[in-house]
C-alpha cells in the first residue's frame, strides 16, 4: 500500500474509532467552548514564486555539444502553482489537531537563460514546464490561546504523483506560525507566515534545432525556493456550529492565496 492510499483510508476511517464527542483533555479547556472534533473541507491553494536553480544539465549528441552553463545564479526562474484538495482533520487534544490532504495540482515552472551569457539556441533561452497530477500530505496543529488572542503553528508535509511534459515531481516541507486575535466569538484575524522548503525535479527530452534540423536534447533541472519566508494575513469565522470557512493571503517574495471551507461534526 503506498503512502497515498494509506493516508485517504486513515482519513476515512478514523471518524469510525473513536466517539464524536473532543477526543481527549476536554477537561483541560475548562468552560470554554471548543470546536466539534471532526472536519471534512477544500481548499483552495496559489501559489507564485521565484526560484533558483540547484543543478542543471544538458545532454545533446556529441556532435551538437551545448556548453556547460557555469553561471546559474543569471537564470530566472518562476514557479506557478495551483491545487485543490480535500482535507480531513480531527481534534485529538483542545490544542492539537492532525489532518490528511488529497487532491490536484497545476503547475507551470518558466525558465529563462537568456542572460547567462554563452551562446544557446533560442528555441532553449526560453521555455516552460507545465505538469498536473495528484497531490497528497497530511500534517498536524499546535495552537494555544485565551478569550481575545491565539497562537498557532501548522507543519505540512506534501508530495507528488505528476503527469505533464517530462518525469516531474515536488516535494515541500511547509511550516505556518500565526498569532491572532478573536474579533468576536465567531471571528477571528491573523498576521502569520509561510516556510517552505520545496524541492522539484524534471528530467525529460525536447528537442532543438542546432543547425542541423531537430535534435533530442536530454535535460535534467532540480529547482528549489529562492525564498524560505513570506509574510500572510488572514481570517476565519464560524458561520454555524457546523460551517466555517478561511482566507488567507501572503505577500513578499513570494505570493499565496489560500480559502477554506470545512463541515465540522
Amino acid at each position: 500500500m503506498n503512502i497515498k492510499t494509506l493516508l485517504v483510508l486513515l482519513a476515512l476511517l478514523l471518524p469510525l474509532s473513536v466517539q464524536a464527542d473532543p477526543l481527549f483533555g476536554k477537561e483541560w479547556a475548562g468552560d470554554r467552548e471548543l470546536p466539534l472534533p471532526w472536519g471534512i473541507g477544500i481548499n483552495f491553494f496559489s501559489m507564485d514564486q521565484p526560484y533558483q536553480i540547484d543543478s542543471l544539465t544538458f545532454m545533446a549528441p556529441p556532435a551538437f555539444p551545448i556548453p556547460p552553463i557555469a553561471n546559474v545564479d543569471a537564470i530566472i526562474v518562476e514557479n506557478e502553482v495551483f491545487h485543490t484538495d480535500i482535507k480531513f482533520d480531527v481534534w485529538l487534544l483542545p490544542f492539537f489537531n492532525v489532518f490528511a490532504i488529497f487532491g490536484q495540482i497545476d503547475g507551470t515552472t518558466h525558465i529563462d537563460l537568456s542572460n547567462v551569457g554563452i551562446p544557446l539556441p533560442s528555441a532553449i533561452q526560453k521555455f516552460a514546464i507545465n505538469y498536473d497530477g495528484e497531490v497528497y500530505g497530511g500534517g498536524a496543529v499546535i495552537a494555544v490561546g485565551g478569550d481575545r488572542w491565539f497562537a498557532s503553528v501548522t507543519g505540512t508535509f506534501s508530495d507528488t504523483s505528476l503527469g505533464g511534459d517530462f518525469d516531474s515531481s515536488v516535494e515541500a516541507v511547509a511550516v505556518q506560525p500565526r498569532l491572532g486575535l478573536r474579533l468576536t466569538p465567531d471571528t477571528e484575524f491573523w498576521i502569520g507566515g509561510y516556510f517552505i522548503q520545496a524541492e522539484e525535479t524534471h528530467r525529460g527530452t525536447i528537442d532543438l534545432d542546432l543547425g542541423a534540423g531537430p535534435i533530442p536534447v536530454d535535460f535534467d533541472v532540480t529547482l528549489s525556493e529562492q525564498d524560505e519566508f513570506n509574510f500572510s494575513v488572514g481570517a476565519h469565522t464560524m458561520f454555524s456550529r457546523h460551517w466555517e470557512a478561511t482566507v488567507e493571503f501572503g505577500g513578499g517574495d513570494r505570493d499565496t492565496m489560500l480559502a477554506n471551507l470545512t463541515y465540522r461534526f
